[in-house]
C-alpha cells in the first residue's frame, strides 16, 4: 500500500491546480491520463527532506492515445513550456539537473522538456521503464524475469485522472503475482534461508563471530523479503527495503526480534533469535492462510549441534501446494532479486530477463521439470 508523502501530494496539487486547468482551457475535448509513477522515492511515499537535493519537485506524467500522440503531444508540451510558471508552492518547476529524463533526443511516443511534465503513450512508457509492453496477462516466465522493484515503477505512485483506461489496466495487470507465482517465490525464499540454516552456528563454532554476523544479516534480509511476500507487497530497491518492511502489519512483532539478531555479539544468541524469527514468519503464513503453510518444527544437519527451524520442510510443503506443473517442478533459483545481488544488474530489465532466461535454458534449469 502506497502512503502519500509530500512529493505525491505536491504532484497531485500541481496537476489539479495548474496543469489540468491549462489543458481544459486549451484542449477541452482531450482524453488523457495523468499520474505520478515511475522513478523517485516519492512514488513509493518514502521521500524525506533529503530527497529534495536532486530532481525533486512537482512532476507528473501525461498519457495520450497512440493515434493522438503525433498531433497532440507537441502542442501540449508547447502550451506547458509557454504557460507554466517558474515555481509552484515554493518549488521550482524546471529542474536544472534533470536526470529523471532519458538522455538524447525524444523517442517515439514520448516527449519532455525541462519541467516536471512528461508526455507518453502507455506503450512508450513501458518501453522506457520496463523495456517491454504488458498488453496482456503475464505468464509465469514474465513475472519471474524481473525484480519486484520494476513492478513498483508501474504500480506505485498515484493516478490522478484516466479517461482512457489503458494506464489503469496496466497497473491492474501488474498489481501482484498470481497465486502459483506467489507460492513459488515464497518457497524459494524459504530455500534461501535453508541454504545457510546452520552457517551462523558453524562459523561461530570456530570463533568467527564476524562471519557468523554476516550470515545472520543475510538471514534477516531474507526474512524481511519473505514477510513482504507473505503480506503480498512488492519489495522496493534495497535502500527502502527496511522502510517497506516497517509498514507491514507483522513488523511490530518481527522487527524487535530482527533488531536483536543484528545486535547480538555471540553466535549462540544469534542462532536462538533466528529460530524465533523463523517461527514467527512461519506462524505469519498460517495466519495469512498461505496454501501449504504448516506449523514450524526444528531441524538438524548431520547430527551437528546447531539449532534452526526446518525451513526445507516448510518450503517443500509450499511447493506441494503449487498447482501449475511447470512451476511446481522448477528448481528453486527464483526471480532475479532472489539470486542476484548487483544493484546495477537488477536495475536493468533486459539484464535480469537475460539472467533468468539463461538459467532456464541450462540443463540444470530443465532437469527438475523433466
Amino acid at each position: 500500500m502506497i502512503v502519500d508523502g509530500p512529493g505525491l501530494r505536491l504532484s497531485a496539487s500541481f496537476f489539479s491546480n495548474l496543469v489540468e486547468p491549462l489543458l481544459r482551457r486549451r484542449f477541452p475535448d482531450l482524453r488523457y491520463a495523468a499520474a505520478r509513477i515511475g522513478q523517485g522515492s516519492e512514488v513509493l511515499g518514502f521521500d524525506t527532506e533529503m530527497s529534495a537535493d536532486h530532481d525533486y519537485g512537482p512532476a507528473i506524467q501525461l498519457f495520450v492515445r497512440d493515434q493522438a500522440f503525433p498531433d497532440t503531444a507537441a502542442a501540449i508540451l508547447q502550451l506547458l513550456d509557454d504557460e507554466l510558471p517558474q515555481a509552484f508552492e515554493g518549488w521550482p518547476i524546471r529542474f536544472p539537473a534533470n536526470t529523471r529524463l532519458p538522455s538524447g533526443p525524444s523517442r517515439p511516443g514520448m516527449l519532455w522538456s525541462g519541467h516536471g511534465v512528461e508526455i507518453y503513450t502507455v506503450g512508450a512508457w513501458c518501453d522506457r521503464f520496463l523495456q517491454r509492453r504488458y498488453e496482456t496477462d503475464l505468464a509465469w516466465r514474465d513475472w519471474l524475469s524481473y525484480p519486484e522493484q520494476h513492478f513498483l515503477l508501474a504500480t506505485g505512485g498515484r493516478v490522478f485522472r484516466d479517461d482512457l483506461g489503458d494506464l489503469s489496466a496496466l497497473r491492474e495487470r501488474l498489481s501482484y503475482f498470481p497465486r502459483d507465482v506467489w507460492l513459488y517465490k515464497i518457497m524459494v525464499q524459504w530455500g534461501r534461508i535453508a541454504e545457510e540454516r546452520a552457517y551462523v552456528g558453524r562459523a561461530g563454532s570456530v570463533e568467527d563471530e564476524i562471519g557468523s554476523a554476516v550470515v545472520a544479516a543475510r538471514m534477516v534480509e531474507n526474512l524481511m523479503r519473505l514477510a513482504l511476500l507473505i503480506e503480498r507487497r512488492f519489495a522496493p530497491y534495497p535502500k527502502w527495503l527496511g522502510t517497506a518492511f516497517s509498514r507491514l502489519p507483522c513488523a511490530s512483532k518481527l522487527s524487535p526480534i530482527l533488531e536483536q539478531v543484528l545486535a547480538a555479539r555471540r553466535w549462540l544468541e544469534r542462532e536462538a533469535l533466528l529460530q524465533d524469527a523463523c517461527r514467527a514468519v512461519a506462524e505469519l503464513q498460517l495466519r495469512r492462510e498461505v496454501p501449504g503453510a504448516g506449523h514450524p518444527t526444528d531441524g538438524e544437519l548431520h547430527s551437528r549441534p546447531f539449532r534452526f527451524v526446518d525451513t526445507l520442510r516448510i518450503g517443500d510443503d509450499i511447493r506441494a501446494a503449487i498447482e501449475d506443473d511447470e512451476l511446481r517442478g522448477l528448481h528453486e533459483f527464483g526471480a532475479p532479486d532472489q539470486f542476484l545481488s548487483s544493484n546495477f544488474v537488477k536495475a536493468v530489465p533486459e539484464l535480469t530477463q537475460a539472467t533468468f532466461t539463461g538459467l532456464l535454458s541450462t540443463e540444470f534449469g530443465k532437469s527438475r521439470r523433466g
